[in-house]
């Protein structure tokens, strides 16, 4: 008996110092550090463009306009025809880097009023797809005369259907100012445009 009561405290002895299991690491971030297209919640990020202001003249659409996520002078980015006519400057992809990544959080969070309006106003132009766009104004005079573009949230929708293009796109749009800061759409813009976007959008549908 008295053997069998030191097994047993032996045993609870044991267990008190016995190793706890180790906790296994925490999943790895969705979040992809080289930007390329991606797909979240059914949400689409099908490009980039980058806007360089160089002076103080206004660009000149489409001809100034850079395309790709990583645009090099002379290469014929996916989905477009003709060749870049310059390469991105450093400072603006790494700021369109720090929008790309500020984009993959907000569609992670699943926005109850962006959900709305894309499946409300399906029939009003309104789709799920997105487009990273990023003005870069380091070369650009200070004040720039045309007016600096804000970093927002926005739509953007064809004037006429082209059909298979979409009929728009959610643009996403940061800045590179002057002084070389970078800035992203606000979440009091995003908010603010998705409110108003979504009683436009619930009006007409009312309305139909």
């Amino acid at each position: 008996m008295r053997f069998a009561l030191v097994i047993l405290v032996g045993l609870a002895a044991c267990g008190r110092h016995a190793r706890r299991p180790i906790a296994r690491p925490a999943p790895a971030s969705p979040i992809a550090d080289r930007m390329d297209s991606f797909e979240i919640n059914g949400y689409v990020l099908a490009g980039a463009e980058y806007w360089p202001y160089i002076g103080k003249d206004d660009i000149d659409y489409p001809k100034d306009v850079l395309w790709g996520f990583y645009p090099e002078k002379g290469v014929i980015p996916p989905g477009e025809t003709e060749a870049n006519v310059d390469s991105a400057r450093p400072e603006a992809i790494d700021c369109a880097q720090q929008s790309f990544t500020a984009l993959q959080v907000f569609l992670a969070k699943n926005s109850p009023a962006l959900r709305q309006i894309v499946e409300l106003g399906a029939d009003q132009g309104y789709v799920p797809r997105f487009y990273l766009w990023t003005n870069d104004y380091s070369r650009a005079a200070e004040p720039f005369p045309p007016g600096r573009r804000e970093a927002r949230l926005w739509y953007w929708k064809r004037k006429q259907p082209e059909p298979p293009k979409p009929p728009g796109y959610w643009k996403w749009e940061a800045t590179l100012t002057q002084t070389g800061a970078c800035t992203i759409p606000a979440p009091e813009q995003i908010e603010q445009y998705l409110a108003d976007t979504l009683a436009e959008v619930k009006a007409k549908h009312a309305a139909n």
